[in-house]
């Protein structure tokens, strides 16, 4: 008998639990070229979001990759190249959304709507393989810019928008979100060691925010447990990441390591949960830019194989 293959959720929920036990952290400093923007895709351009910035993350830490960009086997053909031989690549997931089937095998209708039944979707996830454009030869793409960097700016007014949406209160040698009185504290900026963590350290407060009933209403139910509070630092944490690829700022240092081994005991205990997160994280993150009129690249989101 031939042993099952892990699933997809399963392969790269591994490799998130290895690279936390490994004390690599997927998401820290996951934009060390800030400078040259956030992962994106070679051809289009678009950026890549949620669970992919972390798998790609780990790829360019453990390689080296500076340049940013990624493509597949067909998008390196259209760009007049090829994908050195020998190269290995990257999975990364997109998703399809597939109608849900009942114990029939009959695509089930959409309660909500009796006069004229609609499907509904269940999301899957597939996975494909990109390279970074380091990775191959005889590409018509343009050098690197330094100074075309994506929401860095002297005066970090985009990071500045994105603190100004809650009410902020600075003093005292804590940082923390409270939900009673809708308050972010903050210690005063002077208090940090640079100006990067205190935006850093701000965002993951932001993150929080969002969850609160008025906004997100993030609740997580018992599907976490008693664990559900480490999670919200978990959605938190990569949202903090993420907000610093939009603005500029680099996520250098984990805000809560002490969570790390609840996260493992989330994350072996459930192989969808880091999708969860990530997934959280990035609707967080959206919200914020919304509010903040900061308006990201549109994303990647279909593989350009074919």
């Amino acid at each position: 008998m031939q042993p099952v293959k892990p699933s997809i959720y399963e392969q790269i929920t591994g490799k998130i639990v290895t690279a936390l036990e490994n004390g690599v952290n997927p998401w820290a400093k996951p934009w060390h070229t800030v400078s040259y923007g956030p992962f994106r895709n070679a051809l289009t351009n678009r950026p890549y979001r949620g669970m992919n910035v972390l798998l790609l993350n780990l790829v360019a830490l453990s390689r080296g990759h500076v340049d940013p960009r990624w493509l597949t086997f067909r998008n390196a053909e259209q760009l007049g190249g090829h994908v050195r031989k020998g190269e290995k690549g990257a999975a990364i997931v997109f998703w399809k959304f597939l109608p849900a089937r009942d114990r029939d095998g009959e695509t089930e209708p959409d309660a909500a709507n009796d006069d004229e039944p609609e499907r509904k979707q269940v999301p899957f996830a597939r996975s494909y393989t990109v390279f970074n454009v380091e990775q191959c030869e005889g590409l018509k793409l343009p050098p690197l810019d330094a100074e075309e960097m994506q929401g860095r700016r002297e005066d970090n007014e985009p990071a500045e928008r994105v603190l100004a949406l809650a009410q902020l209160q600075h003093g005292g040698n804590k940082a923390c979100y409270l939900p009673t009185p809708d308050l972010v504290l903050l210690p005063n900026r002077s208090a940090f060691e640079n100006c990067d963590f205190y935006y850093a350290t701000g965002f993951h407060e932001i993150c929080h925010w969002t969850g609160h009933a008025t906004r997100l209403n993030r609740v997580f139910g018992s599907r976490f447990g008693d664990l559900g509070y480490a999670f919200e630092e978990l959605v938190a944490e990569i949202g903090a990441a993420f907000l610093g690829a939009q603005t500029g700022i680099p996520f250098e240092n984990m805000r809560h390591p002490e969570y790390i081994h609840h996260w493992l005991q989330i994350l072996k205990g459930d192989s969808k949960a880091i999708f969860t997160a990530a997934a959280k994280a990035q609707h967080a993150v959206d919200f914020v830019l919304d509010q903040a009129g900061i308006v990201p690249a549109e994303e990647e989101t279909l593989p350009a194989a074919a």
